[in-house]
């Protein structure tokens, strides 16, 4: 698959998933669906952008000889292991909780893309659901899935 085959299906199935997303807010009350269509709104112009620069555009890439051995994947075994960690993180979530999952999720993608120091991993993790439960749990008192260790403690007693 050359680059521009894969920068234009990038960016055009980015362009699709905006066009479902937003039909998936559609139902909303228009303060929920002030963010998240926001949020889409700039993912659908820079998806365009990539597209129209995929389509007609000439990428610095192309004018070299790097640009002709180009590869989609430089590991199809570590790409494949990604999706596989996203779609374990996406059966878990209801049974683990939102924070639980993308603690673990951030942290293995990243292991699994070669980063192996565990003071940046679990910083960049935690940051990640700090900034999270600030945005979406104390700002916006939007509910997340209830974290399974508040539920096993709230069952037990």
């Amino acid at each position: 698959m050359s680059f521009r085959i894969a920068e234009c299906s990038a960016a055009a199935g980015m362009i699709l998933l905006v066009i479902i997303g937003w039909f998936q807010i559609s139902d909303l009350p228009t303060d929920a669906r002030m963010f998240p269509a926001a949020l889409l709104l700039i993912i659908g112009i820079l998806s365009t952008a990539l597209l129209v620069r995929g389509i007609i555009g000439k990428a610095a890439h192309f004018l070299n000889d790097e640009a002709k051995q180009w590869r989609f994947a430089i590991s199809g075994k570590r790409m494949f292991i990604g999706f596989a960690m996203l779609a374990l993180y996406f059966l878990t979530l209801p049974y683990l909780g939102f924070f639980t999952t993308s603690f673990i999720l951030i942290i293995g993608i990243a292991k699994g893309a070669g980063y192996h120091k565990p003071i940046p991993l679990i910083c960049s993790a935690l940051g990640f659901c700090i900034f999270v439960y600030a945005i979406f749990v104390a700002l916006f008192e939007r509910p997340l899935p209830e974290e399974f260790f508040v539920t096993l403690l709230s069952t037990s007693f």
